[in-house]
């Protein structure tokens, strides 16, 4: 066993209120509920009807490449929510079957790239999909299999850190494949109050399983991979919270360092918050809908689905830094 030093942070004195929502709150506020302006999808139509759309193009675009001011206005109506809001964004409304899947996520990627730069870790433009494998038994992520993926924020590399995280719907799934959210800080506010002492040690330093593209796969790579659960100054001056427990107790485990009960207990109190009904709003996405998330205070999940053959389930990650 490797001599490692699993390093306590401090605990953040104070987070900011808007990102301490709960299930009630988020479900009764409409401000994190964005449609898209009819003048918007004219306004895009006009810009996109005579292109050529290909991968090629997706790959290279940059923002301003096409001039699209609504759109412009909408994303910056996303980014507000995102940062000074909620720090989640629902955007509802696009009209999907009057385009094609490629305009779709053009659309989807010029409002991402109006937010920051989108990250090729996974490809800019990510699909979502069950390709009939299993993140148990295989070095995949859960957004290969339609199992649910549990709470969690993506990335489980130490120094990569996407900053939003975003999801379009090209077809939801038959059944199930429900979308869920979480304010981390929320959950992190309830800890200080109920149990203080689980919540500083969610700050000490976790080994994470190395599966995001170019982070290594090495055994010091794995040890190297460790990071908390919540932080403050590390990947942000505000609160941060990086999260999966599969990938925490496999990395654990991976290293010959498995986790204490004790340990795991702290971690059985923070899924038992994340999955309240209390804290956890869940919703269905319809086709041409996407969701926005501020990846370091809103954990994510889906509930298992089963497909369609005919039409099966099509989402289209993308990953931001701002």
């Amino acid at each position: 066993m490797k001599l490692v030093t699993l390093k306590q942070h401090p605990v953040a004195s104070e987070v900011p209120n808007s990102f301490a929502w709960d299930a009630e709150s988020q479900q009764s506020s409409d401000r994190w509920k964005i449609p898209v302006e009819d003048s918007v999808v004219r306004e895009f139509r006009r810009a996109v009807s005579g292109l050529q759309l290909n991968q090629d193009f997706l790959e290279n675009y940059r923002n301003g490449d096409i001039a699209l001011p609504g759109c412009q206005r909408l994303a910056d109506q996303v980014h507000a929510e995102l940062h000074s809001g909620s720090g989640v964004a629902w955007l509802q409304g696009f009209p999907a079957p009057t385009f094609s899947v490629m305009q779709m996520k053009l659309f989807y990627l010029v409002l991402g790239a109006a937010m920051g730069q989108p990250m090729g870790h996974y490809g800019r433009l990510y699909d979502v999909r069950d390709y009939g494998g299993s993140h148990t038994t295989e070095r995949i992520p859960v957004s290969q299999t339609r199992a649910a993926t549990g709470f969690h924020t993506d990335s489980s590399a130490r120094n990569t850190m996407p900053d939003v995280v975003a999801l379009l719907c090209v077809q939801p799934a038959r059944s199930g494949g429900e979308s869920l959210v979480v304010s981390g800080a929320r959950v992190h506010e309830e800890l200080r109050h109920v149990n203080p002492q689980a919540l500083t040690r969610l700050y000490r330093e976790f080994i994470r399983d190395v599966v995001t593209p170019g982070a290594g796969t090495t055994s010091q790579a794995l040890i190297n991979n460790r990071f908390p659960v919540f932080s403050q100054g590390l990947y942000s001056p505000q609160l941060s919270f990086r999260y999966m427990r599969y990938w925490i107790e496999k990395g654990h485990r991976e290293a010959d360092l498995d986790l204490a009960p004790e340990e795991l207990d702290v971690l059985d109190t923070l899924d038992d918050l994340l999955q309240s009904p209390r804290f956890a709003l869940r919703f269905k996405l319809k086709s041409g809908d996407q969701l926005w998330v501020n990846n370091h205070v809103v954990a994510h999940n889906r509930t298992e689905y089963q497909d369609d053959p005919r039409q099966p389930r099509h989402f289209v990650r993308m990953w931001i830094s701002t």
